[in-house]
């Protein structure tokens, strides 16, 4: 059973993070003209020394005690004869920001930044750019790799590694776990399913002859299995924060949505090459292809930089919100690099100048971004038309003709409506109620118009705008620009530019500059993320973060053998699961060691398996499979209303639930509403980039499955299932344990439960007493964690 615990304080990390974030620049806007160097009243507020020791008033902050700080008492006007700043109070919102900073213990990053020699010209170090994650891979694991992939060889490479850790260490590795064990981690780990009584009986059989034999064949089976891309798409769609609405304060419906998510499944079921897979989320519509379909699965692709999250109720007027949430996705998903934290000011950590994020920003500032909709401006533009812009304009001309009519009716009518709560209209038989009926009259025949309109296949991905560069936005302000920069890559990985020469956005540059495969971080990211979802922790266990804050890798000199092992077999992704999957390092028992415990608690070498649970959607699924509900037919679109009919506002904003037996992956994501079950169990929301979930534990989950009424249909069904197959008691335990836990019950667990059903029987008769079993079987740590 899953046990309640306490919630955690905000970590260092997230400390750090809100400071840099939020009160920092705070600090730059409101502060540094006078307390920096000019240090007024002998205050500093450009470091945590300096406010700690204070001005001739004394210390400006308590850690811990805000209300009793100097600081807060002068900027929230709560002192007797200071207030700051002078010209201008802060905002309730700014003030909360410092009462909350130190409330938590005012975090202060200490810099990291030194060199013997000084910064070069874009204020990068010697010491930054020699940071391990900036380094080529390493030439002895790329010959390794080199070697391994013309030879075979008994032993794997991943084990020698390993082993070396022991060794320095002191560990002594497990034992290899059983064939039972292993197929049912191997088959969660690649399709999320469990493994059926069927497929765990002929492994069995299989290994019992050749043991490496029958896990190349299982591995070879599951990874051809149409469930593995839906498994590894979903580890994907954390990173990239997919949803099916758009994020502003109305939170619009994408139709569209689903095919991009679509698209990602494919590509892992395909094992497209991660570098295509790259270049073509980036610039797939710029990209050469051999048909029109190609062309089009390309330009879905793009689908992945307008997932970017709407903010607000006019996110059309803020571009550079979108930008930033697409820059800052962009760095932690391909690159482990935290971008966006040089919008504002040059990266506290990492070499990241503020030129280049809006080197970057440019890029994307001239791209085009389909906008879906919102309150002040709910008819969406710019998607994309299969056919083109020229014949979707031929075709929709006429419709649209009378649509425009319609809708500046509709506007207009909704104006007066609106009227009523700003100014008094006394017009005899015209009211509020009747202004409404007039706005929904409006709207009907409009509804009526969109089911004439020709269905012609759109794309929610973006296209190529004007190009051009983009000025630094001093402190983040679009309207305080400063100079502008030229289009290009990071300095720290090569800083190539865009010739202004190319009438191009740079998108196409840009995904080559990502791809290639000399760039350091690309490969070594994505292998470290297969590798974290096979062992449940990363070689570097901060998987977005390859920054100077990030963990340096455990084993370095495997992360990059894996690295150069994926390049080397053309950035195949399955290549890695199999080099991964028959490595005696994955093979191993999950046993508990004291000794070995002792010295790794953490078992970051890697000296047995970890024991994981199943995630939210893994439950789900699961539970749906074993009760034989689950449609595993891939899912198309959601049954949206019609586009051309969504008026959604902040205070009615757009509400979606589908019921669907089909698998979780394709189930409708919202993001300003949670899914309750996916919520419980610690899944994404589609609002921010995930690349470790961290699963609690909490009473509401226990409780789920005890008392929600899925698990409670779902065992009555499995209990119907497991009585209609097997007539007497023993086949029926029998199955009941191989369909749940893999395995086959041993006598005592055979006398205990025949024991229990009879009591149950009697009372409550044998359906309900059978699905009381299985409704504790599924509750149970067995059935929840994998092995």
């Amino acid at each position: 059973m899953l046990m309640p615990c306490t919630a955690q304080l905000a970590s260092a990390t997230d400390q750090e993070d809100f400071f840099e974030s939020r009160v920092r620049p705070l600090l730059i806007r409101k502060c540094y003209e006078c307390h920096r160097r000019k240090a007024e009243g002998g205050l500093r507020l450009d470091s945590r020394k300096h406010i700690l020791t204070g001005g001739t008033s004394g210390p400006a902050i308590i850690p811990g005690k805000p209300e009793q700080s100097l600081l807060w008492q002068v900027i929230a006007q709560q002192h007797s004869d200071i207030t700051m700043p002078p010209s201008e109070s802060l905002k309730d919102g700014e003030v909360r920001v410092f009462e909350k900073w130190i409330a938590e213990g005012a975090a202060w990053p200490e810099p990291i930044r030194s060199s013997k020699t000084g910064p070069d010209e874009h204020g990068i170090t010697d010491d930054e750019r020699s940071f391990w994650s900036f380094q080529s891979l390493s030439e002895t694991a790329i010959a390794k790799a080199t070697s391994d992939l013309n030879k075979a060889s008994s032993k794997n490479p991943i084990d020698s590694y390993i082993s070396d850790g022991h060794r320095e260490h002191g560990l002594d590795a497990a034992g290899p776990a059983t064939p039972q064990t292993l197929i049912r981690r191997i088959t969660f780990d690649l399709t999320g399913l469990p493994a059926t009584p069927q497929e765990s009986s002929e492994f069995l059989a299989d290994a019992s002859r050749d043991r490496g034999q029958a896990i190349n064949t299982l591995i070879n089976r599951l990874l051809s299995s149409p469930h593995y891309g839906e498994r590894w798409g979903q580890h994907w769609l954390d990173l990239v924060r997919y949803a099916d609405t758009a994020g502003d304060a109305a939170d619009f419906p994408i139709p569209e949505a689903y095919k991009y998510r679509n698209y990602v499944i494919d590509a892992f079921n395909d094992d497209k090459p991660y570098d295509q897979f790259i270049r073509e989320q980036i610039a797939g519509d710029l990209l050469q292809a051999s048909d029109k379909d190609e062309q089009w699965e390309q330009t879905i692709a793009t689908g992945y930089l307008t997932i970017a999250r709407r903010i607000g109720v006019s996110p059309q007027n803020q571009p550079h919100i979108t930008i930033e949430d697409t820059l800052n996705n962009l760095g932690k998903t391909f690159l482990g690099l935290s971008i966006g934290c040089a919008r504002c000011h040059d990266h506290k950590f990492d070499p990241i100048p503020t030129a280049d994020y809006y080197a970057l920003y440019g890029i994307f500032s001239s791209t085009i971004y389909p906008h879906a909709g919102a309150e002040h401006k709910p008819y969406r533009e710019d998607f994309v038309y299969r056919i083109g812009d020229k014949k979707a304009k031929e075709n929709l001309g006429v419709f649209r003709k009378k649509l425009d009519k319609l809708r500046k009716q509709e506007r207009a009518a909704f104006q007066r409506y609106r009227s009523f709560q700003t100014e008094p209209i006394n017009i005899p038989g015209y009211n509020r109620d009747t202004a409404w009926k007039e706005v929904l009259e409006l709207r009907d025949q409009i509804a009526v118009l969109a089911e004439t309109f020709p269905p012609l296949e759109t794309a929610y991905a973006v296209r190529e705008g004007d190009a051009g560069n983009a000025a630094i936005q001093k402190q983040g302000n679009p309207r305080a620009l400063g100079p502008m920069v030229q289009r290009g890559f990071l300095q720290v990985l090569g800083g190539q530019t865009i010739d202004d020469s190319k009438d191009q956005s740079g998108r196409l540059q840009l995904a080559d500059w990502i791809a290639d495969p000399n760039n350091p971080l690309t490969a070594r990211v994505i292998a470290n993320r297969i590798w974290h979802h096979h062992f449940g922790r990363g070689i570097v266990s901060s998987t977005s973060d390859f920054g100077m804050r990030g963990n340096k890798p455990s084993h370095p000199q495997l992360l990059d053998f894996l690295a150069a092992y994926l390049i080397q077999n053309d950035w195949s992704i399955k290549a890695l699961h199999r080099l991964i999957i028959t490595s005696d390092a994955y093979q191993r028992v999950s046993q508990h060691a004291p000794e070995n415990a002792a010295i790794d608690p953490d078992n970051i070498y890697l000296w047995r398996a970890n024991r994981r649970r199943l995630d939210a959607e893994q439950l789900r699924d699961s539970v749906l499979a074993i009760s034989g509900r689950l449609d595993s037919s891939p899912a198309s679109a959601h049954p949206l209303p019609h586009y051309l009919t969504y008026y959604f506002r902040q205070h009615e904003p757009y509400v979606g639930n589908f019921d669907s037996d089909r698998r979780t992956i394709y189930l409708f994501r919202q993001r300003i509403r949670k899914n309750i079950f996916l919520d419980t169990f610690d899944a994404p929301d589609g609002n921010l980039h995930v690349g470790v979930r961290r699963p609690t534990t909490t009473s509401l989950q226990s409780l789920y499955f005890m008392n929600s009424a899925f698990i409670q249909d779902e065992a009555n069904r499995i209990t119907s299932r497991m009585l209609k197959t097997n007539p007497d008691f023993i086949t029926r335990i029998a199955w009941c344990y191989q369909t749940l836990f893999g395995r086959q019950p041993d006598s005592p667990e055979i006398k205990q439960t025949q024991h229990l059903i009879s009591q149950a029987s009697t009372t409550s008769g044998e359906q309900t007493a059978w699905s009381s079993l299985i409704r504790a079987m599924l509750s149970s740590n067995e059935f929840l964690f994998v092995d």
